[in-house]
């Protein structure tokens, strides 16, 4: 392992620790390793989000989507941006994300969570329908899917997503609740 993985591990490690001064001090010099990847500096934007410091954090977010493309990135700037309230400018950063990456969790999450708040799930369903390309066995994404379907009054298809989580899990316990409760 090179230095420069070892530093950003140990940044990542001290963050997950809490010690924020030493996964800070990890990254810095993660990033005087190598320059050129944006994960050290999408490092120190944890570090700042989990103090608080959400300006800072979206600052660094988006100096590492200018250095390299990066779904992380821009995910992180869309949840900076959901938590200073500016909704339209976060569903766009969730969406380039997905650009870079479908099935990026955080944005899909975050996007699943502005798209209900701000009743834009009709403009989900392609995005979760591309994850679902990317990765049909999925179904955490399959059941959000499901959902937006149903909330745009697509029953039947929400319906037969529901069957398609039965089948790749048969004991997924929310698909069966929901689908008895939909199919009644």
């Amino acid at each position: 392992m090179s230095d420069y993985q070892t530093l950003k591990v140990l940044g990542e490690y001290n963050l997950a620790l809490g010690d924020t001064a030493e996964a800070t001090e990890c990254f810095k010099a993660a990033i005087e390793a190598n320059s050129e990847s944006c994960e050290p500096i999408i490092g120190l934007a944890a570090v700042s989000v989990f103090e608080g410091d959400y300006d800072s954090a979206l600052a660094l977010y988006m100096k590492a989507a200018a250095v390299e493309k990066s779904a992380k990135a821009h995910a992180g700037i869309g949840l900076v941006l959901a938590e200073q309230g500016k909704n339209d400018e976060s569903f766009k950063q969730f969406l380039i994300a997905l650009s870079i990456d479908p099935i990026n969790k955080v944005a899909l999450n975050g996007l699943l969570q502005l798209g209900y708040s701000t009743e834009r799930v009709d403009e989900l369903l392609p995005v979760f329908s591309r994850a679902l390309e990317e990765d049909n066995t999925d179904t955490a994404v399959r059941f959000s899917y499901a959902t937006c379907l149903f909330s745009t009054d697509r029953k039947d298809e929400s319906i037969e997503e529901f069957k398609e989580i039965l089948r790749l899990d048969p004991e997924h316990e929310a698909a069966k609740e929901v689908l008895a409760h939909i199919a009644a």
